[in-house]
């Protein structure tokens, strides 16, 4: 019986799913062996870089605690009941921090190893992979020189490993790792600091740089006081091309919703037939429905939603009108303010974001219709999937001390250090090693809508069809498959998929040997 040679590139939440994903589909398959090589610098996989266990508790989730869930089927235990065991409590609707998250998703990765069929080897590198070539009918692996069957990509984000961009005396190109990265010799007590980006890396680099470096938050009537350690960066000045601030994700036990599960039920029945219509595009059908949702909820006028959403997105934010709109989301979401437009269509968005995934995910969007979602979809992620409300408040308090300034949006401010606190777009022009080379090579092909292109079984496809025993998973793809940036595994199925196919593959391969 012949052995599967399996590479999992990148262990971080999606290789962790993956790697679940294997050892149950070969726990099902015991006649066939499966060796698999992990490759994963970080020192915690299933949590790498982004959730890192080490970096300061401060960093928040933008994600509920109530929808992480490194598991199916109930394999293993959800982050609350995982949470459950330690004697802090957590309830579903806390922004947990991001620390806290990786302990649990290092610790389950750790109980996929220890749980591991006896037909799975597992053979863990604690090393980056530089480039993957096609060498006959298999992949090789390098500079590790391994040769395998089959090679899944899951790097993620990939952020601190740009490439052509390496940390100088005053250039930081990522945060991240922040305990790494944004240390005091890096960034000095009452230095100037610019910062480019305007989104949760953002605001991740602020809070390490003051409340993680010893300030303290304190709240106050209308959000928080805060009082310096002497340690933060004297100005932090982000810069951005539009201004636009995200707004802030709500608190939900001081907010009331103004419609019940009975409209959002209604509106989605009335979305899923719009979806099944075989000439529904985004801009003439589906978008238009969703402003129309958001007028429902408020009861506006229609056309009010098209109204807001246009004047928004041609709008550069002044200093002010950052300052009012930051202010805005977070007395709306604490519950001290009537619900705007923006939250309308956010609430809309977030609502039907399952239906849109499974509509958009795999479709190859003719190129204007691509073009309008993708510019629709970067305003929305501003609008729906901001920061939690408290991190609004602490960003609106560390504006109004002086410590962070709205005024160089343009960027042309003499600074101490730079920060690039973006994250690379998803598509061909900033894919890092080794899916570089697999693009330039032919192996990956970008859709329209600017993401790796995969089919539902996560395998690579080609301008031609599809590269055997190549497979991607995550950041890489989106767009082809849209959210990839969740935790819960309950809106994808790709590492299912990819699993059930590699396992039938090897099934195959088995079947077609001579018998002795």
């Amino acid at each position: 019986m012949t052995e599967t040679d399996i590479a999992i590139v990148g262990c971080g939440p999606k290789g962790l799913y993956a790697l679940d994903s294997l050892c149950e589909a070969a726990r099902r398959s015991p006649r066939h062996r499966f060796s698999v090589h992990i490759f994963e610098p970080s020192a915690h996989p299933g949590a790498g870089p982004i959730y890192d266990p080490g970096q300061p508790e401060v960093l928040l989730m933008n994600f509920p605690a109530g929808l992480i869930n490194a598991w199916t089927g109930g394999r293993g235990p959800s982050f609350l009941e995982w949470a459950a065991r330690s004697p802090k409590p957590v309830d579903a609707g806390d922004y947990v921090p991001r620390a806290h998250v990786g302990r649990y998703l290092f610790w389950s990765f750790e109980r996929v190893v220890a749980q591991a069929p006896s037909n799975v080897r597992l053979i863990p590198y604690k090393t980056r992979v530089e480039a993957v070539n096609r060498n006959g009918d298999q992949w090789q692996i390098s500079p590790q020189n391994i040769t395998v069957d089959h090679v899944l990509i899951t790097t993620g984000h990939q952020d601190g490993f740009r490439q052509g961009e390496a940390d100088t005396r005053n250039h930081i190109p990522s945060p991240f790792p922040i305990d790494q990265r944004l240390t005091q010799t890096a960034v000095p007590p009452n230095s100037t600091v610019r910062c480019k980006g305007f989104a949760l890396t953002f605001i991740d680099t602020i809070l390490a740089l003051t409340e993680g470096r010893g300030g303290v938050f304190t709240l106050s009537a209308t959000g928080y006081n805060y009082a310096p350690s002497g340690q933060e960066p004297r100005r932090i000045a982000p810069f951005s091309r539009s201004g636009r601030p995200m707004r802030a994700k709500v608190e939900a036990a001081l907010f009331t919703q103004p419609k019940d599960d009975a409209f959002w039920d209604d509106r989605r029945a009335e979305l899923s037939h719009i979806l099944r219509t075989p000439t529904a595009t985004f801009t003439n059908h589906i978008w238009p429905a969703f402003l129309s949702f958001a007028d429902e909820v408020l009861g506006n006028p229609s056309g009010t939603s098209a109204d807001f959403f246009t004047h928004r997105t041609k709008t550069t934010f002044t200093p002010d009108e950052i300052r009012q709109d930051l202010r805005i989301g977070y007395d709306i979401a604490m519950g001290r303010r009537a619900q705007d437009s923006a939250w309308a269509l956010a609430e809309v968005w977030r609502r039907c974001y399952p239906q849109l995934i499974n509509w958009i995910s795999h479709r190859e969007l003719p190129p204007d219709d691509a073009h309008h979602f993708r510019q629709i979809a970067a305003e929305m992620e501003r609008l729906a999937f901001g920061p939690p409300a408290q991190n609004i408040g602490k960003l609106i308090t560390l504006e109004q001390a002086g410590i962070v300034s709205f005024d160089h949006m343009s960027g042309e401010v003499a600074a101490d250090v730079t920060i690039n606190a973006t994250i690379p777009p998803a598509g061909g022009a900033e894919l890092a090693a080794p899916l570089d080379g697999l693009l330039r090579d032919g192996h990956l092909n970008i859709g329209t809508m600017g993401g790796v292109r995969v089919d539902k079984d996560a395998h690579a496809l080609t301008r031609d069809g599809t590269a055997k025993g190549l497979s991607v998973i995550g950041r890489a793809t989106e767009g082809c498959v849209l959210g990839n940036d969740t935790l819960s595994r309950s809106l994808h199925d790709l590492p299912e998929n990819w699993a059930a196919a590699v396992v039938q593959s090897a099934r195959q391969s088995n079947a077609l040997e001579p018998s002795l």
